[in-house]
């Protein structure tokens, strides 16, 4: 009978790899794939960013819309990061909130986000709301369709995203996408 030889330790392991090894690599691959994956998504988009973009067109389209069916102007009135939608009261002679309407109350911009108004070229400076003052709209919707032109930025603050919606005096608004030109 032969003699059997006791093998080195360690001799076996030039034979392949162990399932261990193989489950250890197939997972270092799912997560940098994961990383790849979510980073073009945040990088490539900002869905937050663009939330608000559709929140603000789709605001002031049935803001216009009903301003038309009403008869009567509505406005939007722009402070330090938030917007609102008020009405015209003939009754009173004053801009009015329209606090029974969540889509025409008053938005709060998420954290992150600004934006800059600009009307006949320059842009104005949205300061804070004072107590007990009559706040009069920026930017007017009227009942026959028209609008004052505008143009808004909307910005991510510290990136370079962006989005701009422009209101023109037809009531028509025009949405810049980000990289291309108004």
């Amino acid at each position: 009978m032969p003699a059997l030889r006791a093998r080195p330790a360690g001799a076996d392991r030039g034979r392949g790899f162990t399932l261990l090894e193989i489950l250890v690599v197939v997972v270092i691959i799912a997560v940098v794939t994961v990383i790849a994956v979510l980073s073009v998504g945040v990088l490539g988009t900002d869905h937050g960013l663009e939330t608000e973009r559709d929140r603000f067109t789709d605001t002031v389209a049935a803001a216009t819309e009903q301003a038309g069916l009403e008869g009567r102007d509505f406005g939007i009135w722009f402070g330090p990061g938030r917007y609102e939608v008020l009405a015209y009261s003939q009754r009173r002679d004053r801009w009015e909130s329209l606090p029974d309407d969540r889509l025409y109350a008053a938005h709060e911009l998420p954290a992150g986000v600004s934006m800059s108004l600009e009307i006949e070229g320059k842009t104005l400076l949205l300061g804070a709301e004072q107590a007990n003052a009559t706040r009069a709209p920026q930017v007017l919707l009227y009942a026959g369709g028209e609008t004052s032109p505008y143009r808004l930025t909307l910005v991510r603050d510290g990136t370079d995203h962006r989005f701009g919606v422009t209101g023109q005096a037809d009531g028509t608004l025009v949405v810049t996408q980000p990289g291309s030109s108004p």
